[in-house]
């Protein structure tokens, strides 16, 4: 578990650092331009909408990532996760095979495996150090002996 310490206590500054600089880089922009951003990005919005409802189509619609493809009203929309107006496992997005639902589940399940693998791996590092150290002491590591006879007669 040491290497497991020295490892986090090189990564941890350096990824609260590029975290810091992403935030300095986001807050460094002058209000001038904020605002200038914002009028763009809702003039776009507004194009993006009727951009996405001329596609009539789930192919036509998932090609384009702005957009999201609603089974139940058979339309395409903008993409707006949580203002979608769509029940959430009748949203396709990126491909008209797996809905949204899916795709987050897929995601979750894969996080919860690359976990448990963390865990496993985590344990049996665990379990080496601890042996290591019965071993260090010139004892025995507890466990059973499989060399022994169940009675001894």
């Amino acid at each position: 578990m040491c290497w497991l310490r020295a490892w986090s206590q090189i990564l941890l500054p350096v990824f609260l650092s590029l975290a810091l600089i992403q935030l300095f880089i986001s807050f460094s922009d002058h209000k001038l331009t904020k605002t200038h951003n914002h009028w763009n990005r809702q003039l776009q919005a507004k194009y993006v909408e009727t951009e996405c409802a001329q596609k009539q189509t789930c192919p036509l619609c998932t090609k384009d990532k702005r957009c999201i493809w609603c089974r139940e009203e058979r339309v395409c929309k903008k993409y707006c996760f949580p203002y979608s107006d769509c029940k959430f496992n009748s949203i396709f997005w990126a491909n008209c095979r797996v809905d949204l639902f899916g795709i987050v589940m897929l995601i979750l399940v894969v996080l919860l495996a690359v976990g448990f693998l963390w865990y496993c791996l985590a344990y049996y590092f665990y379990m080496q150090e601890r042996q290591a150290f019965y071993q260090a002491r010139n004892g025995q590591a507890p466990g059973f002996d499989w060399s022994a006879t169940a009675y001894n007669s």
